[in-house]
């Protein structure tokens, strides 16, 4: 009996050898014709199975990826029945562990990668079984289209699981960083959000139209950093659940009753119930923050920015966010402006000034629910969590126009002018964040090919 071995690309690779040697060639060349001749219909079929399911949606109802993956399914099946050698299998088991990547980048469930695989399948044998072959050869084919799949199945679940198995180390690292931060400094931020926003509700009250909608505490600076970094920061704790429960009887409960006072009276007893609740979310939000311990590490040294390799777990989970509530997000994209220069002119030293400066700035102008990163050597990319493609427009304009305006000191007091060019990409429900991303990048360079200084937006591209 033939020993297990584990999956692994020289083994794969030795097996489809195999199963080609095996397969006689007139039905190879068979198999590889019905692919080639019915690759649209199989991939129409692969997708309208796929989108039947609510679950299936959720990945692929979208215009770019339906178009797109349609043509690279096409482009599979026709790669996959086409090997015939081993160059071509190199090239296909390479393909296999790519497809498994990006599949793990965008969480697509296992079990739909093969539910997909089954429907071709069956297309595949109801195609062979048209062909009126003799039985033992259609048996033959049948094995040879079974196995081929499966091997590329395994590629890309191994693939798939490697990845995963990345993403989390590199989300477990993101929390890691998240619990190190100066998490005193943060509980008073925190606290003086909600103070702020107790503010706005009293004042709203009093000098503007009583009819007019109290202010959201979902939607304030301390709603948006509950949803966005708390539940990084604390996961699930029992305190982040209550502060969440009670942040949701404020809204839905607390502030409509207090809008709806009748009298003066009224208005005093559905305050104090409103002071009551803020009491219970300063208590629980002391003792979350009083549970973790105090200390500082995980930024880029130089800017104190969230580190790049953070990225793809913030994005992948603003991505579900969006996919489950269709908040919108985008990302900010900057580059200072002929940086080289400045380096070449001024030292490192005069550069590394600027960085720190550029760094200082954009944080001031963004919100605490919002992520800055260091992405390169001169650029920051900025995840502007719920918010829509005219206020993604109006931050970016106003941080070109902050730098603008700014005098950046860089050695023995000598201050320079630095400008930015900026690349804005409204996420589009395109499940994979390497997508967003490269269209932000996209807009950034058309930004610096029309003069530098400038705003582009991505969705004007198209």
């Amino acid at each position: 009996m033939q020993q297990d071995v584990p999956t692994n690309p020289h083994y794969t690779r030795e097996e489809w050898l195999r199963l080609i040697g095996e397969t006689p060639p007139p039905l190879r060349a068979l198999i590889r014709a019905l692919a080639e001749t019915h690759r649209a219909a199989l991939a129409d079929h692969f997708y309208r199975h796929m989108l039947a399911t609510d679950e299936g949606r959720q990945f692929l109802d979208h215009d770019t990826v339906n178009t797109r993956l349609r043509h690279s399914m096409q482009h599979w099946l026709v790669e996959l029945f086409r090997c015939d050698g081993e160059a071509d299998i190199d090239a296909a088991i390479a393909h296999q562990r790519h497809v498994g990547e990006v599949h793990a980048r965008i969480h697509l469930p296992v079990h739909l990668m093969t539910r997909g695989a089954r429907q071709l399948r069956q297309q595949l044998y109801r195609l062979l079984a048209a062909q009126d072959l003799p039985r033992q050869a259609l048996t033959r084919a049948h094995a040879y289209v079974c196995e081929t799949i499966d091997l590329a199945m395994e590629l890309m679940n191994a693939a798939y699981t490697r990845s995963t198995a990345r993403q989390t180390r590199t989300e477990e690292a993101y929390r890691h960083y998240a619990l190190g931060q100066n998490l005193s400094l943060e509980r008073e931020r925190q606290r003086a959000s909600l103070l702020d926003w107790s503010q706005n509700v009293l004042f709203s009250l009093h000098l503007h139209d009583a009819s007019a909608p109290l202010p959201s505490l979902g939607r304030s600076e301390f709603g948006m950093w509950l949803s966005h970094k708390a539940e990084v920061i604390f996961e699930r704790s029992d305190e982040l659940e209550q502060i969440e429960a009670q942040l949701e009887r404020v809204d839905s409960i607390v502030l409509p009753r207090l809008q709806q006072a009748a009298d003066a009276g009224q208005r005093r007893l559905r305050s104090r119930e409103l002071q009551e609740t803020l009491d219970e979310i300063h208590f629980l939000l002391g003792t979350l923050f009083d549970r973790h311990v105090e200390v500082e590490n995980g930024r880029d040294a130089l800017t104190r920015l969230l580190n790049r390799r953070f990225l793809p777990a913030v994005l992948s989970r603003e991505i579900q966010l969006h996919q489950r509530s269709q908040q919108q997000f985008g990302v900010l994209l900057i580059d200072l402006d002929h940086f080289k220069a400045i380096n070449d002119t001024h030292g490192h030293e005069g550069g590394d000034r600027v960085l720190q400066q550029a760094a200082q700035l954009i944080t001031a102008c963004v919100r605490a629910g919002d992520f800055v990163f260091r992405y390169g050597g001169e650029e920051v990319l900025v995840v502007l969590v719920e918010l829509g493609h005219d206020d993604l427009m109006r931050i970016a304009e106003t941080l070109r126009g902050r730098f603008e305006a700014q005098a950046f000191t860089v050695t023995n007091g000598l201050e320079i002018r630095v400008s930015v060019s900026i690349g804005v990409a409204l996420h589009d429900g395109h499940p994979d964040y390497q997508y967003l991303i490269g269209r932000a990048d996209d807009a950034l360079y058309r930004a610096k090919r029309g003069g530098r200084n400038r705003v582009v937006d991505a969705g004007a591209m198209a």
